[in-house]
């Protein structure tokens, strides 16, 4: 009896100790994610606070803007901001000319990027790898180092102050190409295969099959040009020298040089610049979920 009860005492021992060890992995465990959770939440506020500050601002009077302490929240909403900087910004031809060009540059970015993406990541041919290798190179030019020669080419090719010139520079990227082949590599050969038995050509194969695969990163892809173009101020600012030719950011910047420190109005100017960018995110998000689902079943 006493060496039965000698024996379950160390047994009880172990166990406390390892629910203690338990309690305190779990301890741990919370602790690092309230740290993470915090990271992020604060990271949040950092990136999601200046956006607000810009709506609520669009709604104030200068008075309030530059009032110290700073107001978050207007006494009276100014809904005239609106119309006002409409009306001096010439808002309708500037959002004319920021969808025509960033809607086009946009679609021949899908399009070549996902051509490039299945040329390089599907199809064999002599040279393949080498040549990809020579365009992911092209990724450590930094930009300033092309508008040069870029507004070289614009300019003898006639192309200033044209939709050309905003457009024809940037209808291929190679991270696009690259973002795609990536996400390419990760489906099956077999489907290409099967699709050669039943006679498909290079083109229908990529039309048929790989493009409605590739929706998810098609998405991305187009959200990241999407933005890029509809918020790029310095090509613009260099080729554009025509009033009627102006995008939205040129327009919205030379705001306060035609009428002193209005902010208001650069501030209700950028609130609605910054509406397409948000619907076309939330009418393509749809895709990239459905891919991460996808992708999480097939794991």
């Amino acid at each position: 009896m006493a060496a039965h009860v000698g024996q379950s005492l160390p047994l009880d021992a172990a166990a406390r100790t390892a629910a203690a060890d338990k309690r305190a992995a779990t301890i741990r465990q919370a602790m690092v994610m309230a740290g993470v959770w915090a990271f992020i939440l604060a990271g949040l506020v950092f990136m999601v606070l200046p956006g607000i500050w810009m709506i609520l601002s669009s709604l104030k009077t200068r008075a309030e803007i530059v009032s110290v302490p700073l107001t978050l929240f207007p006494r009276a909403f100014q809904w005239v901001n609106y119309s006002t900087a409409i009306d001096a910004a010439h808002f309708g031809t500037a959002f004319r000319n920021s969808i025509i060009i960033t809607v086009a540059v946009t679609v021949a970015n899908v399009f070549t990027s996902t051509w490039g993406g299945f040329t390089f990541g599907k199809l064999r041919w002599p040279g393949r790898d080498k040549i990809f290798l020579v365009l992911l190179s092209t990724l450590m030019i930094p930009g300033f180092l092309t508008l040069i020669p870029r507004y070289l080419i614009v300019s003898k090719l006639h192309m200033l102050n044209s939709y050309q010139g905003m457009i024809v520079p940037f209808l291929a990227g190679a991270f696009g190409i690259f973002l795609v082949r990536q996400y390419m590599l990760g489906i099956p050969d077999e489907l290409m295969d099967a699709a050669r038995v039943d006679g498909a050509s290079a083109l229908g194969i990529y039309w048929k099959i790989m493009l409605p695969l590739c929706m998810p990163v098609v998405a991305v892809l187009a959200i990241f040009t999407f933005e890029a173009v509809w918020d790029d101020l310095l090509w613009g600012s260099i080729i554009l020298t025509k009033r009627e030719m102006w995008t939205l950011p040129i327009t919205i910047t030379n705001l306060r040089a035609q009428f002193g420190e209005l902010v208001e109005l650069q501030m209700a100017a950028s609130t609605l610049a910054m509406l397409p960018v948000i619907i076309v995110f939330l009418v393509l998000q749809r895709h990239i979920i459905q891919g991460v689902a996808l992708s999480g079943l097939k794991g």
